[in-house]
């Protein structure tokens, strides 16, 4: 009896094994029939909440890079849109961000005025951070 050799394009008679392409990650809820419009399939599954959540932190870290590159108004919704499902996972609102970012712009102010820090000498005065009693 012949010994069978592995798969390999070259030693293939039959049909060419499907390219495979793995990309774990959180997708908008059309993207797989998109995919599957253009003839592809599609593997996915439904996550729970504590997986959903780490999902769109992820995604907006991933969509906050790509800003960073492209500064695109797309990538910025991306981002969004996965923030606001982020908050809704864990029970959270707008409300309480915007009160969360007023109580910070208070304490630390804006970025009205663009400093840019470079650095920071030691001092008399100590730990500037510490010495202010607050995070910023």
């Amino acid at each position: 009896m012949a010994q069978q050799e592995p798969w390999h394009p070259t030693f293939s008679q039959g049909p060419k094994r499907p390219q495979v392409t793995r990309y774990d990650r959180l997708v908008r809820d059309r993207i797989p029939d998109m995919i599957e419009s253009m003839g592809n399939i599609a593997l996915c599954r439904e996550l729970d909440d504590e997986s959903f959540a780490q999902a769109l932190l992820a995604t907006v870290m991933r969509a906050s890079q790509q800003f960073a590159e492209s500064e695109s108004l797309e990538t910025m919704a991306d981002m969004l849109d996965a923030v606001d499902a982020w908050l809704e996972v864990k029970g959270l609102s707008m409300e309480e961000v915007e009160h969360a970012r007023e109580e910070r712009r208070k304490r630390c102010g804006g970025f009205d005025r663009r400093r840019f820090l470079e650095v920071v000498a030691d001092g008399d005065a100590g730990d500037v951070w510490t010495a202010h009693g607050a995070h910023c």
